[in-house]
Parts: C-alpha cells; sequence; structure tokens
C-alpha cells in the first residue's frame, strides 16, 4: 500500500470515528428523558382518572396533581400532557405502574404517598423528593364540634367512625377508644352525613368529596389539626430509575413550588388541608 493511500484511508477512518461518536453522543441526549421531554415542549404524567381530587379525566378543576405538575412543567418551558392509569383494577398499583411509566407511556406518575414500602419500585423505578404531606385528619360536627383531640372525644364518650382495618381502626382498639367501623372512606362520611356518628378520622383529601356531594352537612375538620407520627406520609412522584436529570427537574420545580407558596395555594383550593412535606 503506498503511503498516499494509507493517508487517505486513514483519514476516512479518523472521519468516519468523529462522525460515529459525535451521532452516539446525539444519541445519548436524545435518550435523555428531560432534554427528549423539553425538545417535545411537553411533560408527560400518569395519574389515576378517577382518584379526585388528586387528578380526574375531563374535569375542571382537574385535580390538584395536574395543577402541581402543570406548574412544573411550565418552569420547564413545556406543556402537561395526562396519560391515564387506573389503579383500582385487578392488580392495583402495581398492573398500572407496568402498563404505563414502565412501558414508557409517561415519565412521571403522580399521587403516591410513600410508606416505606420499597415493593412499589419494583426495582425498577425512584421516588423524587416529597411535595406534600398528607394523613388521617379528625372531622367534627353536632356534640363533637369545637373539639380537636381523639383524648376530648374520648373524655364525652363520643364513638370515632374510621374506615376498619386501617392503621388509624387499629390504633383506636390498641388505645380501647370507642369507633364506629365502616367498609371505606367514603361510607364513614356519609354515615356523617346521616348522623350516625358525630366524630371521624379519614385520610385528608376525603372530606373535598364529601363537602361536594353532602353539600348542607355540618361536619368540618378540628381546627389546626395535624396528624400525629404513625398517622401521616409524604406524597411523591415515581420517574425511571435512570431519569436522574428529570429527577433534579422536579425536585427544583417542587422547592420553588413549595417555597413561593404555590403548591399551598393550588391544594387549598380544592378544600384539602395543606401539610408541608413531614420528612423535610
Amino acid at each position: 500500500m503506498s503511503k498516499q493511500l494509507f493517508k487517505t484511508c486513514l483519514t476516512v477512518a479518523v472521519a468516519l470515528f468523529v462522525g460515529a461518536t459525535a451521532y452516539a453522543q446525539d444519541e445519548g441526549e436524545i435518550l435523555d428523558t428531560l432534554e427528549k421531554s423539553k425538545a417535545k415542549g411537553k411533560l408527560v404524567a400518569c395519574a389515576d382518572p378517577y382518584d379526585f381530587p388528586y387528578a380526574a379525566r375531563n374535569a375542571n378543576p382537574p385535580g390538584f396533581d395536574v395543577d402541581i405538575l402543570r406548574e412544573i412543567a411550565k418552569l420547564g418551558g413545556m406543556e402537561l400532557e395526562m396519560y391515564w392509569a387506573d389503579t383500582g383494577t385487578r392488580g392495583g398499583m402495581s398492573r398500572a405502574l407496568r402498563n404505563s411509566i414502565l412501558k414508557g407511556r409517561c415519565d412521571v406518575f403522580a399521587g403516591v404517598a410513600d410508606s416505606g414500602d420499597d415493593d412499589v419500585l419494583m426495582g425498577q423505578l425512584a421516588f423524587t423528593g416529597p411535595y406534600l404531606g398528607t394523613g388521617y385528619i379528625l372531622v367534627v360536627q353536632n356534640a363533637a364540634a369545637g373539639m380537636g383531640t381523639i383524648e376530648e372525644l374520648q373524655a364525652a364518650e363520643i364513638r370515632i367512625g374510621v374506615q376498619m382495618s386501617t392503621p388509624i381502626d387499629a390504633l383506636l382498639h390498641e388505645k380501647g377508644i370507642a369507633r364506629e367501623l365502616y367498609a371505606d372512606n367514603a361510607r364513614v362520611m356519609r354515615g356523617m352525613a346521616r348522623g350516625e356518628v358525630d366524630a371521624a378520622i379519614v385520610w385528608s383529601t376525603v372530606l373535598t368529596n364529601a363537602k361536594r356531594k353532602y353539600p348542607d352537612a355540618s361536619f368540618k375538620m378540628a381546627d389546626g389539626y395535624v396528624p400525629v407520627e404513625g398517622q401521616h406520609w409524604d406524597l411523591k412522584y415515581l420517574v425511571r430509575k435512570h431519569d436522574k436529570s428529570l429527577v433534579n427537574f422536579i425536585n427544583e420545580g417542587v422547592q420553588q413550588l413549595l417555597d413561593n407558596g404555590r403548591i399551598q395555594e393550588i391544594v387549598e383550593g380544592y378544600g384539602v388541608p395543606f401539610y408541608p412535606p413531614f420528612s423535610s
């Protein structure tokens, strides 16, 4: 092989190598979920379509999770697009995650309470930082109006309505506190509307739907009530484990919206008590 031919071949080989390297870099950038979302101008999120006030399909307002994620998307110059994943079907949350975020149909899954059980992550997902505290709240009316603690209710011999087989049911049972058991939180609030009980301990978002269903009812959350240790958790978003830039983007957005009070404004706009993340 002549020296000139060798130089020509070498030049071509270097050019091909440089081109392939540049292509690989471009490919890597394209595969970055956050950059891809920004390039498309939209952040795709998953949520349960039947979980108001968290989120609801074809609803106005659409739920506080949708509103919060919309604000986060705006911070990155994006619009929010929703993919609905029903967690109430057979297989529950695990099936919903497998059929949505793990299939790439969305990049963030909204409204998951971090109870410390890593099974929900399935080895492929990761939590973002917390954006909202949630938990059990005390709801009172009639004879219990003005009372703000379980101890006050116990002293007044007022039975407390609770959903059976829940942490709060177990707690009241262990303390020997009189309770009225219901199959679910919706039935607890129906019992209050019917006057079957004058106090209840329910999940903090339940009161919103109950007020919509029973607008003339007198029940309300006990003033200033804050869920105690063992009765509260943090809400977080789920993302795929490898999407580290997306996690950072969401965490920074959440912190900004917590600092400027926007998340509190959104949540309280739905009649849901706002608690800053308990673990922060």
